[in-house]
């Protein structure tokens, strides 16, 4: 039985909280050129690529080995040429060869990049830039002022340090499609960070309503203190952090910026609605594959002012009604998802 009285040391540990801004960590690289030296790197949203898989992110893994002098062909398809490719890099890496590009092989080939640098690695950076944003860019592998431009561009429609420097969170935007744009300020029209203080932003409200007991943000996944709960994935949103996945089910492991969208929903179904509810889940838990929970997303509820969710009833509707009017592109509980949804309401940006 879940209980709303959190532990005193958790509170008074936040307390401590101050207001934060929409910034980014330094953005590190090894000595070789590559972020593997960048621990950071290796607990974000990576997308995992194998023999077999054809898109954007094989060719993209294809122009990382060109930039390591090995020559493969870049036609985005995963196969057993470029699946010898990336085995022998991993061995001659020390990392684990299964010729799977998973987290510690992108942060391997990933290379810290900035005006003047050349090769494959920037072929990979104006390539996406091109191909899934939809910039004007030639794939000429010379980082010229072109290049800088979008590169500063991307870095401010996803609240990054906008210095055309492409480190592990820079990488990690463009490959992951991750954004620092949940954290305390809020995102304007452009896709930049306002001038809003932390203490403005959605995030800081909602972790504030939790203090103030108009809303309880659990402090556990299902009997587990992962980090991945929704007062830890908060107070990482909070100071700008991605925040925990859990690790267990059909969890994917990592971590996850929590979106803009999902944040000014919850704080306008507390703000403008009025409701009181429980938040049993935010990027944590074990859903299905594909959950925008692990987008950061999405988010539980099996309480709403003070009546707990047991099947349909009127709260359980209107608090869904909301959720569409707010916005939400998913909306489930008991009167539309009987057999997956009957105790708890989940809504997504």
């Amino acid at each position: 039985m879940k209980t709303s009285s959190f532990l005193i040391a958790s509170l008074v540990a936040l307390s401590s909280l101050g207001a934060v801004g929409c910034s980014s960590p330094v953005e590190a690289a090894a000595d070789d050129g590559s972020i593997s030296g960048d621990a950071e790197a290796l607990t974000m949203s990576w997308p995992t690529v194998r023999l077999g898989d054809s898109n954007q992110d094989v060719t993209t893994v294809q122009y990382l080995l060109k930039g390591r002098g090995i020559t493969v062909s870049l036609d985005g398809a995963y196969g057993t040429a470029t699946e010898t490719a990336v085995k022998n890099f991993q061995r001659s890496r020390g990392l684990a060869v299964d010729g799977i590009v998973g987290a510690s092989t992108w942060a391997a080939l990933l290379q810290t990049l900035s005006s003047g640098s050349r090769g494959g690695a920037v072929e990979a950076v104006q390539y996406l830039l091109k191909n899934r944003y939809s910039q004007a860019l030639s794939v000429s592998g010379t980082f010229d002022s072109a290049t800088g431009a979008k590169t500063t561009s991307f870095q401010q429609s996803r609240c990054l340090t906008t210095d055309g420097v492409v480190g592990s969170l820079t990488w990690n935007a463009l490959i992951g499609r991750t954004t620092n744009c949940g954290g305390g300020g809020t995102a304007g029209a452009s896709g930049s960070s306002s001038s809003a203080p932390a203490a403005a932003g959605p995030a800081s409200r909602l972790l504030a309503a939790h203090r103030a007991g108009t809303i309880t943000l659990w402090n556990q996944t299902f009997g587990r203190w992962d980090g991945a709960d929704p007062l830890s994935n908060m107070t990482d949103a909070v100071a700008g952090r991605a925040a925990k996945r859990s690790c267990y089910g059909t969890a994917p492991c990592g971590s996850v910026y929590v979106q803009s969208g999902l944040l000014n929903g919850v704080a306008a179904l507390r703000e403008r609605y009025g409701y009181r509810f429980f938040v049993t889940t935010i990027a944590g838990g074990s859903h299905a594959s594909g959950s925008y929970h692990y987008a950061g997303r999405a988010f539980d509820v099996d309480e709403v002012n003070g009546t707990r969710i047991n099947g349909n009833s009127s709260v359980a509707t209107s608090f869904m009604n909301a959720c569409r009017a707010l916005g939400a592109v998913e909306v489930f509980g008991p009167s539309n998802d009987p057999a997956g949804h009957w105790d708890h309401l989940h809504c997504a940006w």
